[in-house]
C-alpha cells in the first residue's frame, strides 16, 4: 500500500493515475520469510478475519496465513488507490471552477466565436467611401432633420434614383414616396410625434450605409384620415432603419419600419405609418397589418 500511495503522491494535480487491473497487482502469494502483503518486504501483516468455514487440512497454516495477509493487503492498496482517485478529480474540478471564474473577470472574459466577431474599426479604416463614418453619421441626421424630403429644403437631400422600401411597401421611387408622405399628413394628426432616434453607426460591410434604431411615440390630437382627435397615446415598438448614401452625400435607399420586437407597444407590433394607421383604430386593408 506504501508503493501505491507514494506512486499516487508523485502525480501533477489534475492527472489521474491509471487503472490498473488486480491481476497486476504483485502479490506474492506463496509462502516466504520477511514477505508482507503486495511483496514488500516487512510490510506489517494485516489483522486476520475469523474464519468463516472449515478449510481443508491438505492445506498447512503458515501458508493459509501468507495467503490471507497478501489479499487483505491487496485490498488495502486498492482502497488507497481508489482515495486517491477521488482526491485527483476532486483536484481537477477545483482546478476547473477557478479557470472558469478567472475568465469571467471583468476584462478577461473572451467569447469563443472562433473568428466570427469581425474587427468594425479595420474594416472601417479600410474603406474607399470618400465620406468618413464620423460625417456619414451626421449627413445622416441632418436629412432626419428635414423630413427625409417631407419639410422644407428637404426634397434635396434626395437622389434622382432615389427608393424608399419597408417590410410590405416598396421598393417605390423618389417622387411616388413624396407623393405618399403628403397624403398621409401624420404631423397634422400627431403634432408631438417624436421618433426617439438612437444608435447611429455606420455598417462595416457597407461603409456608405447608416443604420439606427427609432422608438417613436406620438398622441392623437389632431385629424387624421378624416377621423377626429382620439387623443390616444403611440408607442411603438422599436424599428431598425437606415439609409444609404451615393458619393456625392445624396440619400440614395431609405429603410424603415423593420419591427425589432413586435411585443413592445401599442401598435399591434407595426412601424412606419402602418402604426398610426392601427393606432387610430384604421388599419390599411392588408393582411399585414
Amino acid at each position: 500500500s506504501r508503493l501505491f500511495f507514494h506512486k499516487a503522491k508523485s502525480l501533477e494535480p489534475g492527472t489521474m493515475m491509471p487503472s490498473l487491473p488486480l491481476h497486476s497487482l504483485p502479490l506474492q502469494l506463496s509462502s516466504g520469510a520477511g514477505v508482507g502483503p503486495v511483496g514488500l518486504p516487512g510490510a506489517t501483516p494485516a489483522p486476520q478475519p475469523a474464519a468463516a468455514t472449515a478449510l481443508p487440512s491438505s492445506l498447512g497454516s503458515e501458508t493459509l496465513a501468507s495467503q490471507s495477509r497478501c489479499v487483505l493487503g491487496a485490498a488495502s492498496a486498492l482502497a488507497v488507490y481508489a482515495a486517491t482517485q477521488r482526491r485527483c478529480r476532486l483536484t481537477t474540478r477545483r482546478a476547473a471552477a477557478i479557470k472558469s471564474k478567472e475568465k469571467m473577470k471583468p476584462g478577461k472574459y473572451k467569447p469563443d466565436l472562433d473568428g466570427q466577431v469581425v474587427d468594425e474599426e479595420a474594416m472601417l479604416a479600410e474603406s474607399t467611401f470618400p465620406i468618413k463614418p464620423k460625417d456619414l453619421i451626421k449627413r445622416c441626421k441632418d436629412v432626419l432633420s428635414r423630413g427625409v424630403g417631407t419639410k422644407e429644403g428637404g426634397e434635396a437631400d434626395l437622389a434622382d434614383d432615389f427608393e424608399f422600401c419597408a417590410p410590405v411597401v416598396g421598393p417605390i421611387g423618389k417622387d411616388e414616396y413624396l407623393r405618399a408622405l403628403g397624403n398621409f399628413k401624420i404631423l397634422e394628426g400627431f403634432p408631438d410625434n417624436n421618433g426617439n432616434f438612437h444608435h447611429f453607426r455606420v455598417d462595416p460591410f457597407e461603409p456608405n450605409r447608416v443604420w439606427f434604431v427609432t422608438r417613436k411615440s406620438a398622441t392623437n390630437t389632431g385629424e387624421f384620415l378624416g377621423k377626429p382627435a382620439t387623443g390616444k397615446a403611440l408607442v411603438f415598438p422599436p424599428e431598425s432603419c437606415s439609409m444609404i448614401f451615393n458619393e456625392e452625400g445624396k440619400l440614395k435607399e431609405y429603410t424603415i419600419g423593420y419591427c425589432m420586437d413586435r411585443r413592445v407597444g401599442n401598435t399591434g407590433g407595426l412601424g412606419g405609418a402602418f402604426g398610426y394607421f392601427y393606432g387610430v383604430g384604421k388599419p390599411l386593408p392588408m393582411p399585414e397589418c
